[in-house]
Formats: C-alpha cells, structure tokens, sequence
C-alpha cells in the first residue's frame, strides 16, 4: 500500500495536488481567509454553508503564493488546469465540513487556550517575546481583525483535536509489522537484457503509399483549426523610451537628491556632542543652549583631544556620551537627514558646524570611513535609464486613453492612430486560437479577434493592454475555417508518428516472443547484467522496473517478465533468479518502516473519516455560475 501511495504522487500535478492536501498555510488558515471575503456568486454550498467564487478564488491565489514559494520550478500552467481547480475547491469543502464538526461535536477551544497559542507563535516573536507591535502589523497586513484571527486560530486548533483523537483510534505493536519489513528490504536476484527500438525502425514501411494510408484513416485527427491572419500596433513604454530626453543635469540633481538609494557599502564613524531641545522649550531658552553649545564647540576645534572629555560632561545622549559621543560604524539614511547630510561630507577628522536635528543641537567629528562610497559615474546610466522610463511611463498613462478612443473612432483600419502616435503596423502569419493566446500571453486578445464581428466585419478590435504597459491595436486582415490539413502539411509529423509507434510494436512483440523462447530455452538469451537489488539499493534500476521485478511470481524460479521503457525507447527482459528474505533486526530500518506505516494509516482513518463527513453532508456544486 505504500508503494502504491507513493506510485501516485509521482508526477508534477500530483505533487502540486498533494502539497494542497497537506500543506498548512505559513500563517493564516484557509478559514481565515474566507472569513474576510465578502459575498459573491455561490459555487458550492456545505449544509447549506456557501463557498462562493470569490473564495476559490482568493484561495487559489494563497495556494499557488504558498506552493511556488516552496518550489519555484513548478510549470504555472499546473495552476490552470481544472484539476487544480478542483482540488481547491475540496479542499473548501473539507476545510467546511470539520469545522461544522467541530462545533456539532462540542469540541471547546478557550479564549485562554487561543491566547497561549498566538503568544508563542513564532511570526509575533521580537527579541524572544510576543510583540503587540509586531502582532498589530502582520494582521494589518493581511487585512484581519483580531476577532477573525483568533476565530481562525480557534478552528485550527479545533482541527487539530479531529486529528488527534483520530489517530487515537491506531495502535500496531511492532512485532506485527516484522513480516512486512521483511518484504520490504527482501532481496531480489536478477538478470537484465535489453532490446533496442532503434534496431526496428528499419524494419518499417515510410513509403508514400504508407503515409497516406495512414493519413486516410486518420483525416480526423489532422484538423486544422480556424485562423486569422491580423494587422496590430503596439502603444508601448518600450516604444516612447527612444524618443524620450533627459538632461545630465536633471540626472545629477536626482543622484543628489536621492543620494541614500545609492549608498553602496560605505559606512562612516562619527562621535557627537549633544545639546538637547524640547518642544516646551522658549525661544530663548534655545537660544541660551546654542551660545553654550557654540562656547564647547570653539573649545573641542582649539583642541580636538577635549572632544571625549567634553562629551562625557556636557552630551545629553546618555548611551554615546558614556564612550565619550561615539556612535559606531553607520550607513547613510540612518541618522535624522541634517546629521546624516554633514557626516557624509565630511573628512576624516573634521569636527562640523552646530548641526541643528529635531534632537537638537550637535557637535560632530568623524573619526574613520568605511566601504566605498558610490561614485555618480557609476549609477548615471542607472539613474538615467530610470528617468527615461518613468517620463516614458507619464507619457504612455497621459495617451493611452487618446489611443485607444482613436483606434475605436478609426475602425475602418489602423493607418490614422499609427500615423498619430508614429508607430509601425506589423502582420501576423495564419493564427489559431491558441497561437493568438500564446501571441502576447493574452486570451482576452485571443478572444476580441475570434470574435464573428471582428472576422466579418474586419474592423478594429477595442485596444486591449495585453501585458502591463502594453496597449495592442488589431484587425482581422483574412480568415480560414476549419479543414483537413494537406498531406503534404503533415506528412513529417505522420512518418515521425509512424516510425515511433509502429517500431515499437514490433520491439514489444520481439521481447514477449524472446520471453517465450528463453522458458523453452535457457540459453536462448545472453544475459547482459546480473544484479542483487532491493527497494533501498536500486542498482540505479527506474521506478518502473523496481515495481515490475517485485510483481514477479516468486513461486516457481526463474521466472520472466518484460518490460517497455519508453524514455530510452528500450524492451527490458528480466529474469528473476533468487528470493532472500531475511529477518530483518535493524532498529533503525524497523523504526523508519513503522513510522512510515502509522503515518500512512493515520492518513487513511483521516480520509475515511472525511468520506463519512462528505456521505452525510448535503453538498451542492454550482460550477456553472
């Protein structure tokens, strides 16, 4: 059963559908967020409960943010496919079905146990305590109140007693899983040898009369679907940038003004002497601290030894002026903007002017430089190419409007708005539907020029942005319905199809007569490889293969079976020489298998248990809407 379990969860959608079986959510459950969703067209109900488009929808998104971020190399096409559809919707479904459980049952989670459990969660965790902070932040975040968390976190932890009291219900002593942990390391001797597809491709007919004989049998299967041929212009940030100026200066003024975004690895040490200022303060009071400040300040540049003495008396940093004003290693941005602007045009060991910050009044000498310091030369380019796009950008928002009301008022074609905006009309080639999908990644585009409008009246479509930024102009210049490809069209694909099928046949049949053959006589095969394996060491043998040696009939040695591997176009003749089957004593071994068959068996009760759920439950779908 293991083997099978695992057999299923092989392939990519199968993993994906899996991960939304067992994944948890990193922080807020599925409950939660369909508690924040307003109304929406229902799709489903649970016992009269609605699960509305709206949640599928938004918990779509939360699996597929959830999924990618653990495994980035997940094809997003998998996310498309009505079977990923599907599996969130049960999992709606189930998610509904427990909690309703969970209440009819009288299953209680207290507020106080709602609060421990917050409270030690990880993501609230500052300097190892719960933060409020920190708590008030995340939830603002994800747009919950603190009533929709807790409730969140109640069904969770409500879910989890399910779970618990469930695998209550297993119990396997050890000592009764011995003889399948036996079957599972059993050994198995082997024999291998191998027949090559390629050798047969030879062997079949690729004349013209073939091919045609099969196109003829198959003229259904080479439909060509409808096409279009389209003209379309594109009103682009892309297309503007070109023509966009921007000055050096302008370019400069930005570093300038914008300095703490190129900072680069530069950090600088300072030491400051601190007169402080209250709000409270009067004007002369102010003014009576500034003359005291200026008074130090002539002190410490007569004699810049004085600085960490006089910082020790007069600073009102109480933490700096312990280590005579020194502040430490600091990077751009991170001190108020006047202290930060006069360090970072100063030299090493220059004491500053009075620096007046919402603080106060400062005296600042800078004591050591760090890291380099990010030179204009080496981000003007960046800095210009940001300009040109962002004035490019303000450009394509303020005509977009333009273009498009000029594309629908010109129907007729597409010269007026191309000659107004400067742009280039392009041809397609012939375009399914499918191709125009795939055209700009847009099926809405897909949509407007398979219209019956836009093909019979061959006006222009509404102009779509098919991508951001990216407004797309078209006409339907000509259209073919749908008919038999030409034999000449398929011809290649009909003799690659045929090379490949029909040699395989002929490799299959070879290697179940060779099978035949070698029990009659043994010496009909030259055995290639002879190999000891079990499921553990595989002998680098594919999944496949591991299954149908361990399928053998072990009864009556040796015995055969073959296989067909299509990935190496290969027939794979097996013969099954020895069973070993020992008592297996390793702890470890043991331990790993038991553990794997209560999980497993805790997954079965929990999915039979769902099916009682589902068979007393009054479930309504709605997919139509």
């Amino acid at each position: 059963m293991l083997e099978q379990i695992r057999n299923r969860t092989q392939t990519t959608l199968a993993k994906v559908i899996l991960a939304i079986i067992i994944v948890p959510f990193a922080l807020f459950g599925i409950d939660s967020y369909l508690s924040s969703v307003g109304s929406n067209v229902h799709i489903a109900s649970v016992n009269d409960e609605p699960i509305t488009s709206n949640d599928l929808q938004k918990t779509e998104r939360q699996f597929i943010d959830q999924i990618t971020s653990q495994d980035e190399s997940v094809d997003p096409k998998i996310f498309e496919g009505e079977e990923f559809k599907s599996a969130v919707l049960d999992k709606l479904i189930t998610t509904k079905l427990v909690n309703q459980e969970i209440k009819n049952s009288g299953f209680n989670i207290s507020n106080n146990q709602v609060g421990t459990y917050i409270s030690g969660m990880p993501e609230f965790q500052r300097d190892d305590k719960f933060s409020q902070e920190l708590y008030d932040e995340v939830l603002k975040i994800n747009n919950l109140t603190p009533k929709k968390f807790d409730n969140s976190i109640r069904n969770d932890l409500g879910s989890q007693q399910v779970r618990d009291s469930l695998r209550k219900l297993i119990y396997t002593p050890k000592s009764k899983i011995q003889s399948l942990v036996n079957l599972a390391y059993q050994k198995r001797s082997i024999s291998i040898f191998e027949l090559k597809q390629n050798a047969y491709k030879k062997k079949i007919d690729l004349s013209d009369d073939a091919l045609k004989k099969v196109y003829e049998e198959s003229k259904a299967s080479f439909i060509r679907s409808d096409q279009v041929k389209i003209e379309f212009i594109i009103y682009s940030v892309a297309g503007i940038v070109p023509d966009v100026k921007v000055a050096d200066d302008v370019v400069k003024d930005y570093f300038t003004n914008n300095i703490n975004r190129y900072q680069g690895n530069e950090q600088r040490r300072a030491k400051h002497i601190l007169f402080n200022i209250r709000s409270d303060m009067t004007d002369k009071e102010i003014e009576e601290i500034k003359t005291v400040a200026l008074g130090v300040l002539k002190s410490v540049r007569k004699n810049p030894k004085s600085f960490k003495k006089n910082a020790q008396e007069y600073s009102q940093d109480p933490e700096s002026s312990k280590n005579g004003g020194d502040l430490g290693f600091f990077s751009r941005g991170d001190m108020a903007k006047a202290f930060d602007q006069a360090v970072f045009t100063m030299t090493k060991n220059q004491i500053s002017e009075l620096v007046k910050t919402e603080f106060g009044y400062h005296i600042i000498m800078l004591t050591d430089i760090r890291g380099e310091q990010v030179k204009f030369q080496s981000v003007k380019n960046q800095i210009k190419g940001e300009l040109l796009f962002n004035k490019a950008l303000a450009e394509y928002a303020s005509n977009a409007e333009d273009f498009s009301n000029t594309v629908y008022e010109q129907s007729e074609n597409l010269q007026e708005t191309a000659k107004k905006f400067n742009l280039t009309i392009q041809n397609s080639e012939w375009l399914s539907f499918d191709d125009a999908k795939k055209f700009f990644n847009n099926e809405a585009f897909a949509q407007a020029i398979f219209d019956k409008d836009a093909i019979t009246e061959k006006r222009n479509i509404a102009a779509i942005e098919a991508s951001p930024n990216n407004l797309v102009a078209a006409r339907v210049l000509d259209f073919r319905p749908s008919a038999p490809k030409p034999f000449e069209e398929v011809r290649d694909s009909i003799k690659d199809f045929l090379l490949e099928a029909e040699s395989q046949k002929l490799l299959i049949a070879a290697g179940a007569k060779l099978i035949e053959d070698v029990k009659l006589n043994p010496k009909a095969i030259n055995w290639i490889d002879e190999l000891v394996i079990d499921r553990i060491d595989r002998q680098g043998l594919s999944d496949s293969l591991i299954n149908a040696i361990y399928k053998m009939d072990a009864s009556q040695l040796p015995s055969h079976t073959g296989l067909f591997d299509s990935n190496n176009g290969e027939y794979i003749i097996v013969k099954l020489n020895k069973v070993v089957t020992d008592d297996v004593q390793d702890k470890d071994s043991i331990n790993t298998y038991y553990n794997d068959y209560i999980a497993m068996m805790e997954d079965e009760v929990e999915s039979a248990y769902i099916v009682g759920l589902r068979v007393n439950a009054d479930i309504n779908l709605n997919l139509n809407q």
